[in-house]
């Protein structure tokens, strides 16, 4: 069946079709841990196409990745700065929860999680600054600092 058919008028599942079907595939050979690190090193080189050279400051910096995940059908983030953390709040959107498997749902966090962990480092944040990524409800939380 074609996938206009099966998915009827909505928007293309796309991408996260795609990163469900790649996490499927992956799971036959390599471990949870070997597909998170994959997810990660996606989510750098995804960052390493955005222009932050032309980034002053964090609203810039969420417009910059704001196109990125709209590009790929992937949702928005919003970004703020706490005390001790910048943080990244990720709305997978209009994402349908049948297309975005339950095993891809920790490659999607990594994907972010590394996207956001190369443009932080990128515009100078400290090597000894962490990320951190965590799924609640519908939304991600990512936090780098310490």
């Amino acid at each position: 069946m074609p996938l206009r058919e099966a998915f009827g008028s909505t928007r293309s599942p796309g991408v996260p079709l795609i990163l469900s079907e790649v996490v499927a595939e992956l799971a036959d050979a390599a471990s949870a841990q070997q597909i998170a690190g994959f997810g990660f090193a996606l989510g750098q080189r995804l960052a390493a196409r955005l222009r932050l050279d032309q980034v002053t400051d964090l609203n810039d910096l969420e417009m910059h990745l704001n196109r990125l995940w709209s590009d790929l059908g992937l949702g928005e983030c919003r970004l703020h700065a706490e005390e001790a953390a910048l943080v990244v709040e990720h709305d997978p959107g209009l994402m349908r929860p049948d297309v975005l498997s339950p095993t891809a749902r920790p490659f999607l966090l990594e994907i972010l999680r590394g996207a956001c962990d190369a443009c932080f480092r990128a515009l100078g944040s400290a090597p000894g600054v962490q990320t951190s990524a965590v799924w609640h409800e519908r939304t991600i939380e990512l936090r780098h600092g310490l």
